[in-house]
């Protein structure tokens, strides 16, 4: 693995560790000169010190490792008072923390250089094997000081930092202030309109119109600067995996290689947060499923090592990652049977679905074509987890496979689960907000284009019938007219897509996501809330769930 996209994050973290021993230390021996030996310092300064051990090994800095191991000794005998404080020893302990610091700051000039702890480490031992007492002068045992005098020794003192750590809290906090500035410039742009209805003179609107547009420009360059503070890199989350794929290799005797493809690729910490179970159980499915045993690898005339790569990138407002392999894919048959065989679908029904729709039963709870039981799968739990997360964060997850040749689940996600841009929707009167994200097209039909077929109803668009569900219907609102012209939004989550009758087409919009209330309980086809720029609320529409409930009702109403 290439350390140095993580070097700088490691040095920051080891210097914060170092910066807590040196205080707890200080500490230490004020309280020490008083007459008391505060063992909860000690216990917090092996806490810092065995976190710091563990990071420098798995950065490969093995001397660095060995010497922290050593001082984590020497503060164990103490903790267990086989080793008393006295003052040599404190010269000693702080002697070894002026030697982190130079070693971290080798370290952060060149990875690669060669770390030579030998007298430092020797004094460790000296303090160990009991030659400094507490009664001996410090210069008498050795004649030189413990700590190197340098030009540099100090410098950490005037060194400037290029981050700083805030609480991701208090980002959050912003975000949502941002959040009401959008609200309050979107109220702004209605009071404009309304302005231009009642009001001649010209001048005065023109001047209103430019102050509104600079508060609009200002307040989407704070959100964008808000938004980049909480962005991190992907690789993050990617990186996590190298062990898993590593260990399960050498259990399946397979052999499989993870590559990475964008994983530069930033989003906001919030979603990095949930991603990674999503990609957990992705991964475990393309190391148990989808990759083959070397000798099937070579029957079918590929490599023996197989490939799994996670990808990243941006698409608009949002992030695409894939997880794909060159194993032996998925044959449609072997899923349409198993679904069949476990009583996730009838038999009647599975011979109308598509080769798509096919594919997507593997996200149905329970469901599972292996017939053994291993450490990472077979037991029918997973996938459905993947489309849950998924579906929460308003993302959609799809999947393309060729039997032979591999398999490609493909996550898109918004980049914030904050602020999203929304298409407006009048219904009934009631205005609702549809993630743009799931928008594929509006369209304007005639009411009779619309046929009913079978359980119901539909439209031709472009030589293909499209289902379409009366949205106010849906909410079972009341007042609902059929008008000769109906607008159509249509809409996709996955593989499956459908038309939204609405009354009226309001427009895009920024809008903020506002959580309901638990005591509401679940609402079908209501992802969340908004509030609009006259002060009333908005739901926002839950595609997914709306489609589900389409299919739903056909299927019951076939029945």
């Amino acid at each position: 693995m290439d350390i140095s996209v993580l070097i700088e994050e490691f040095i920051e973290d080891a210097n914060s560790h170092v910066e807590s021993i040196e205080g707890s230390l200080m500490e230490l021996e004020k309280r020490w000169g008083a007459g008391t030996t505060d063992k909860a310092l000690l216990t917090h300064m092996l806490g810092s010190l065995h976190t710091l051990k563990g990071n420098t090994g798995m950065m490969g800095f093995t001397p660095l490792q060995d010497y922290v191991h050593k001082l984590e000794t020497l503060f164990k005998s103490l903790h267990e008072e086989e080793l008393l404080l006295s003052p040599p020893a404190f010269e000693v302990f702080y002697s070894a923390v002026s030697a982190l610091r130079r070693s971290l700051a080798s370290l952060a000039n060149d990875a690669g250089t060669r770390l030579d702890l030998s007298e430092e480490t020797m004094l460790l031992e000296i303090l160990g094997s009991g030659a400094y007492a507490e009664e001996t002068p410090f210069q008498n045992v050795h004649q030189q000081p413990p700590v190197k005098a340098t030009v540099e020794e100090h410098s950490y003192i005037t060194s400037k930092s290029t981050t700083l750590k805030v609480s991701f809290e208090k980002l959050d906090e912003l975000l949502n202030l941002v959040g009401e500035l959008v609200i309050h410039k979107t109220a702004l742009t209605a009071l404009e309109k309304r302005l231009r209805e009642q009001l001649s003179d010209r001048a005065l609107l023109d001047t209103f119109s430019e102050a509104s547009q600079l508060i609009g420009k200002s307040s989407n360059d704070l959100r964008e600067a808000i938004m980049k503070a909480r962005m991190l890199p992907i690789k993050s989350v990617f990186h996590r995996f190298h062990r898993l794929v590593r260990d399960h290799t050498k259990k399946s005797g397979k052999e499989i290689t993870l590559r990475f493809e964008g994983e530069e690729t930033e989003l906001d910490k919030t979603v990095i947060d949930e991603i990674g179970e999503p990609l957990l159980h992705l991964i475990r499915n393309a190391v148990d499923h989808g990759i083959e045993s070397k000798e099937e690898r070579r029957r079918s005339g590929k490599t023996s090592s197989g490939t799994i790569t996670l990808g990243a990138c941006h698409e608009s407002n949002h992030i695409v990652i894939s997880v794909a392999d060159d194993g032996k894919g998925i044959d449609p048959e072997n899923i349409r049977s198993a679904a069949i065989e476990k009583g996730v679908i009838d038999e009647s029904e599975a011979r109308n679905l598509s080769r798509e729709e096919i594919l997507h039963l593997i996200f149905c709870p329970g469901f599972s074509t292996s017939s053994e039981v291993t450490e990472t799968s077979g037991r029918g739990i997973g996938l459905d987890v993947v489309k849950k997360i998924v579906t929460s964060l308003n993302g959609i997850i799809d999947i393309t496979s060729e039997p032979g040749k591999g398999t490609k689940f493909t996550v898109k996600l918004p980049l914030t689960l904050a602020i999203i841009t929304a298409l407006m929707v009048d219904v009934g009167g009631e205005t609702f907000a549809i993630p743009l994200s799931g928008v594929v097209e509006s369209i304007k039909v005639a009411s009779d284009e619309i046929h009913m077929i079978g359980t119901g109803e539909v439209i031709n668009l472009r030589n293909q019938l499209l289902p379409i569900c009366r949205l106010g219907n849906f909410f079972k609102m009341s007042n609902l007219e059929t008008k000769p012209q109906e607008y159509v939004v249509v809409v996709a989550s996955g593989e499956k897509r459908g038309g939204l009758i609405v009354n009226r087409l309001l427009g895009q919009q920024e809008i903020v996501i506002k959580a309901l209330d638990d005591y509401l309980g679940e609402l079908p086809g209501i992802s969340g809330g908004t509030i609009l720029g006259d002060g009333n609320i908005s739901m926002i529409v839950d595609i997914n769930a709306v489609l589900a409930g389409m299919q739903q009702i056909r299927r019951e109403n076939t029945i």
